[in-house]
Parts: structure tokens; sequence; C-alpha cells
């Protein structure tokens, strides 16, 4: 017999905050996120089972300190319970100020396993390290997955932080790492609030999801690819200098008409909307079937990875010969584990490749490459149509249509800022050619929605006027940087998508939950009207009810200099169905026409 991973995970975190329990702490404060799931699941049953009290928030720095002045008050030792990433950095703060007034807290964070560790995988970072310079201990499970860990090792770990929390009190963090899949079904967890325990798993099989990866060090020589033979281009975020951007744009141009490889590229990227060979409605393509056609294909990664989890998948398939190209960065940003990493930049590449690439022949060798991304433009224009009538029929403001619509209503001439979670990837999804029709900034190095009006004011200080696509969580989450407003030289034009709470989290792979609530550990709506809010900042502020209100909502906005809000209304359970139903109709509707292609 065996059991999930997922299963196990869940298990070993009800473990860990009942040993937590017993040992004392008694109020916990839950910080949403998809790693720390399994933490939030086992602390969502305590608490319905009335044996630990759980405070929920949205913002990992005020949870902290949160907790700080609970523990100040009560002088016991308090739980703060965060996912991985950014989220770890923003308990920094509250643990200096517990380390120096003797406060005894807990940190316990969510984190990647060992594999995803120094790869540039998306979102992991060296969390392990941000607070041990305040902390009296720092503890952690196994590297590869807590569901490694030993009872006994397990035991140890609570009592060692209990301990150091306590008898010199102040700050410990105890960080654990968990393995993919992180969300167990509603029979196990059911299975284990019913008593499953450590003797169960003793006699099981685990299944486990590690896979062998070989890490590679950067490379110092001049890898090559082969121009005149079938390749594909991926383009991910930016990640170089400003100033090195045109020659980037330029190399590409200059590799891509010598090739005809066809450009998979993120809406950060930088890449120009005039650039030859583009693909618009790629990501769209994987929910086809069409991608499982191109098997033996050399692929060119300029830069860390879309956020396409498609992508990745296919990328993993055997049958590709991968070259990475960064812009200077020699850390090891290949998540996939199978690419030869070039850092010396892409332009550089080119044109030293260049110098040893013989004179193009008189006969075409590319014209399997030419026709595959002849074929794939066409296919574009099918969807692009097909997306037009779906998005467009009724006037229904839903994320996916607010993709598609804004850059085509916003002047080519202003940049656009998208912020992590939902945006960035419905941009990526739907909004087609107009994607790259301005240059697009996000942050998505930790991926983290803190910070997001902030980051917007600064790069409008630089850009000028500015528009920044955001969800209402993550506004909220840094609602103190609409007091960036009194600098004059700052011009941010904010549409807020307010889907009542993290309406990404409706796409989580997660089954019911046996004990808790779905919406209050996961979504965590706000009673907080952000229109009120901005009038409370002397802002000026529109509600928009309908997609035909968008135009005018938009144009009204822009006859200020100064910061404004737009706020729109979505349902992301709705949401949710539509993006699925879009791609599985997508594969029908093409269905016919993909038959044909090889």
């Amino acid at each position: 017999m065996s059991i999930s991973l997922a299963r196990y995970n869940f298990f070993i975190s009800l473990e860990l905050l009942k040993a937590l329990v017993a040992k004392g702490v008694k109020y916990f404060v839950l910080c949403p996120g998809s790693r720390s799931g399994p933490l939030a699941l086992a602390a969502a049953s305590l608490s319905k089972r009335e044996e630990l009290t759980l405070i929920t928030s949205i913002d990992e720095r005020s949870a902290a300190f949160l907790a700080l002045g609970i523990s100040a008050a009560s002088g016991k030792v308090i739980g703060v319970i965060t996912t991985s990433g950014s989220a770890v950095a923003n308990l920094l703060p509250a643990a200096v100020e517990a380390d120096r007034s003797c406060h005894p807290l807990l940190f316990l964070t969510a984190d990647r396993p060992l594999r995803l560790k120094e790869c540039g995988a998306n979102q992991a970072v060296n969390q392990q390290d941000f607070l041990t310079s305040v902390c009296r201990y720092f503890g952690e499970s196994p590297k590869e997955g807590i569901h490694l860990i030993s009872k006994e090792r397990l035991t140890s770990l609570v009592e060692k932080s209990f301990e150091m929390a306590s008898n010199l009190p102040g700050p410990v963090h105890i960080n654990i790492a968990y393995e993919e899949p992180l969300h167990p079904c509603e029979i196990d967890q059911k299975k284990v609030l019913d008593g499953w325990g450590f003797e169960g798993f003793l006699k099981d099989k685990i299944i486990s999801n590690n896979t062998e990866i070989v890490k590679k060090s950067p490379s110092l020589k001049l890898p090559k690819l082969d121009p005149f033979s079938f390749g594909i281009i991926i383009v991910g975020p930016w990640r170089g200098k400003v100033k090195q951007l045109d020659s980037f744009r330029r190399a590409l141009k200059k590799w891509q008409k010598l090739t005809g490889w066809p450009i998979l590229a993120d809406p950060l990227s930088g890449v120009e909307n005039d650039q030859e060979g583009v693909i618009n409605h790629w990501d769209l393509f994987f929910s086809t079937g069409l991608f499982e056609k191109i098997q033996e294909v050399q692929v060119l990664r300029l830069g860390p990875l879309p956020p396409s989890r498609e992508l990745n998948s296919w990328l993993k398939k055997p049958g590709k010969i991968q070259l990475l190209i960064t812009e200077g960065d020699c850390r090891n940003l290949d998540p996939i584990g199978d690419s030869t990493q070039f850092s010396e930049g892409f332009s550089y590449w080119v044109n030293k490749l260049f110098e040893s690439i013989p004179k193009k022949p008189e006969i075409d060798k590319n014209i399997i490459s030419r026709k595959l991304t002849n074929k794939l433009i066409n296919y574009d224009l099918l969807i692009d149509d097909w997306l037009d009538k779906r998005l467009f029929r009724n006037g229904l403001i839903t994320e996916p249509a607010l993709a598609r619509l804004l850059p085509r209503l916003l002047p080519s001439t202003v940049p656009v800022m998208l912020a992590s979670s939902s945006p960035i990837r419905d941009w990526l999804s739907y909004a087609g050619k107009w994607a790259l029709f301005r240059r697009c900034f996000g942050f998505r190095g930790c991926s983290g929605i803190d910070g997001t009006l902030s980051m917007g004011m600064g790069l409008s200080i630089i850009m000028g006027r500015m528009i920044l696509v955001t969800g209402d969580l993550a506004l909220l989450h840094d609602t103190n940087g609409w007091l960036f407003s009194k600098d004059k030289s700052i011009s941010l034009i904010v549409i807020m998508i307010d889907n009542g709470g993290g309406g990404i989290f409706n796409q989580l792979n997660i089954d019911r939950i046996q004990e808790g609530n779905f919406e209050e550990i996961f979504l965590m709506p706000q009673q907080v009207c952000h229109l009120t809010l901005a009038k409370a900042y002397g802002l000026k502020y529109r509600q928009v009810a309908c997609l035909d209100d968008l135009e005018q909502a938009i144009e009204w906005s822009f006859s200020f200099s100064s910061n404004v809000l737009i706020r729109v209304c979505t349902n992301s359970v709705e949401d949710h169905k539509l993006r699925v139903s879009l791609r599985d109709d997508l594969k029908r509707t093409l269905s016919d026409n993909l038959s044909s292609f090889d």
C-alpha cells in the first residue's frame, strides 16, 4: 500500500503544530500562500477543534507585528506561519524588535525543497538566512522535504525551538521544505484527522516527486546552436541593464532573421511589437496539444522562464537541446536542469557566433523553421478572432477580458506595471499582440505581492505616467504606498481588479477541505472599501461596472496628472471556470486544423 506525499505533508504539519500547542503555543497568525498550504490546513483543523486560536492576515509584516503585540501582553510564545520567498523577508522588521525587546516569537516558514534551490526556480530564495542575524535559534526540516523527517527529529526540533524562544525570550525561526504535491485531497485529510500516524507511514511506502537533477556550472566557452536547423526562441522577463536592452533587441532581430525561428515572448521581456516571428498566444497553444507534436528541437532560452506551467512541462520532456543565455547573471537560473548556461549576454553571443557562421547558403535550410513559424502565426490569427468573440460578447467584466481589452485602450507610449499573481499570467495568456505594444514591468524575482503600489510609484518617478494593474489584496497589502502621492513627480493610474480576496487561490489544485474554511484560510476577503480608502488619501477614483465603460474611465483618468484609482469588480470563481473552459474549448475548436500539423 502506498500513501500520497500530500497526505504526509499534511500529517507532519499537523503533528508539528500539535506538538507546539502541547508546549504552550496557543496563538498562531496565518498568512496566505500555496507552499504553506499544508500548514494552513493543519492550523485550520486545530482551530476548528479549539486547540489553538488562529488569526489570519494578508500581510506578513503586519502579521509579525500583531504577533509581537500578543506576545508582549501575554509573555507567551506566539507563532507566525508564512509561505516562501519575500514573505519571509517581511518578517525581519518584527524579528528585530522582538530580539531587542525580548519577546518570544516563533516563525514557521514554508520553503522549496533543495532540488529547486539555486537554480533559478520561481520564488526559491535563500530564505533560511533572512532572519538568522536576530534569531535565538534557527531550525529546519530535511532540506529535501519535511516528509523525510523522523518522529524523533520532529520532537527535537519542537523542543529546541520552544526552549530557545522561551529561555532568553526572543525570535526563533523554523524553515520547512515542502515537496509537491502540497495539497491533500479531502479523503487524505480525513484519514489524517481520524488518527492515521507515524506507525501508518512506517508500514507504507511513500510516493515522492523527487527527481535526479544534475546541476551544471555556467559555461565559460561559447556554446553553439545550429542556426540552419529547427529551433524555438523563448524570451523571459528582461533582467539586464536598461542600457543593454536596445542591443538585445537588435541581436534578437538579427538571429530571428537568420534562423526563421518562432519567438515565445513574456510580456516583461522587452521584445518589441514589430519583432518578426513573435507568436502572441503561445501559452494557449500548449492547451491545444500542438507543442506535443514538436519534440526534436533546439531551444534558445533568453533569461528566466515565463510563468507558464505548460511551458515548463514541455521543456522537461526529452528531445530538446537547450541553451540558456543570461545578461551577466552567473547564478544557475535553470530550474529545468537540462540546459547549457552562458552568462555573457545574448548580444555578445550573437555577435561572436556570427563571426564563425558560414555565408548563408542560397537554398534556405531553415524552411522547416519558417514553415512552423508561419503555421503558428496562422493559428495565432484564428485564436485572436476567437478570443474576441468569446471574451467581449456580453460586455461582462472578467479578468481574462480585462487583460485582453486594457492593452488596446492604453496609449502605446504609457508603460504598464503588472502585479504578480493573476494580472501577469492573464496578460501573458490573453493580451495577444497588444502585450508587446508598450514596455511592461513586473517584479517576479520572488513573485510576491508585497510592495506592489510602492514599486509602481518608484517606476513612475523615472518613467512618468504609468499604469499599474493590480489585485485588491495586493493593493491593500501596500496601502501606505499611497502616501507617496504627495510627490508631484509621480503620476500613477491604478487599475484595481477587486475579486473579493486572493482570487488566484481558486486555481489551486486542491480538493474540498475536510475541516476549516477555504475562503478564510486562502482567499481572505477584507471588509474594506477601496474607494472610501482612496477618498481618505485625497485620490481621484472611479468605479467601472462593465467593459463598455472602461474606455471612458481610462480617458477620464488621463485628464488628471495626479494618482488615480479605477476599480473593477470580478468574480474569481467564475473567472477560474472561464479560464479552464477557454482552454478546453480552444482545443476542440482547433482540433481539425491541428490534425494537419506536422
